[in-house]
């Protein structure tokens, strides 16, 4: 035992006596790109210049995500749907009543419309003012559409997106307590995806100017794009098998 600890002495001794170092290239130089690839195989990042001021080129992704991704689908749908269901419990006042769920009352519930704030045959009219009708529902839709957007899906995709989102809304969030508004069911997506593509394309113009105060402007148009990830943002933590991404294109 002493014969062999004292031959490794010896040789790792030996070794540092004679070792002068190994020469390598230093990680960054003028000629060298640096190449990341961040959270998927669509894009990547090409930092390049000098070692003072370099330029990053995010390239985007060559063909949007439909329901062909429906894997992908299936997870940002989920992920939503979630979401909802926590805002819901953080807005909603009267917990007891709005988010216990009472199989027998939810039954009852869709299947029925709401008919001027009761349950009734088909109607147009659910009780509901021009606010919530014509105003929250409609902002409801456009926000879920331009985050299917945010997440690299193209136009139907999105809108139809946002079709489920409602659907989903309608008889198993809002239907714990009331039933389904074919109102609802219509306005929210069929008004919202509109107003969407109009914020979408209203954002991305400001986004283009030379001015820093409309591409601040852009943001606060379409948020969806600070906080999802997309082709001008950066990951930065992974929250439910998702990326939550800080970026702006300033």
């Amino acid at each position: 035992m002493i014969n062999h600890l004292g031959l490794l002495l010896i040789t790792f001794t030996s070794f540092l006596a004679s070792y002068s170092g190994v020469y390598a290239d230093p990680p960054f130089s003028d000629d060298i790109p640096i190449l990341a690839k961040p959270y998927d195989e669509s894009t990547f990042i090409d930092i390049m210049g000098n070692e003072k001021k370099p330029d990053i080129f995010l390239k985007k992704e060559t063909r949007p995500k439909s329901l062909a991704d429906f894997e992908d689908f299936l997870r940002d749908t989920q992920n939503a749907y979630a979401g909802i269901w926590v805002f819901r419990a953080i807005y909603v006042k009267q917990k007891d009543d709005q988010l216990i769920i009472d199989p027998r009352r939810w039954w009852k519930n869709i299947s029925h419309f709401q008919n001027n704030g009761r349950r009734g045959p088909i109607a147009w009219n659910d009780g509901d003012g021009i606010m919530t009708n014509w105003v929250q529902h409609p902002t409801f839709g456009a926000s879920i559409y331009l985050y299917y957007r945010a997440l690299g899906y193209n136009r139907p995709t999105s809108a139809f997106g946002a079709f489920l989102q409602s659907t989903l809304f309608e008889y198993t969030i809002e239907g714990i307590m009331r039933p389904p508004s074919l109102q609802d069911l219509i306005v929210t997506p069929g008004a919202g995806v509109p107003f969407g593509i109009i914020l979408e394309e209203t954002s991305n113009w400001l986004e283009d100017r030379d001015s820093g105060f409309l591409r601040a402007l852009s943001y606060l148009i379409n948020p969806t794009k600070i906080f999802i990830k997309g082709s001008n943002n950066i990951n930065l933590t992974p929250l439910m098998n998702q990326y939550v991404l800080i970026g702006f294109n300033w």
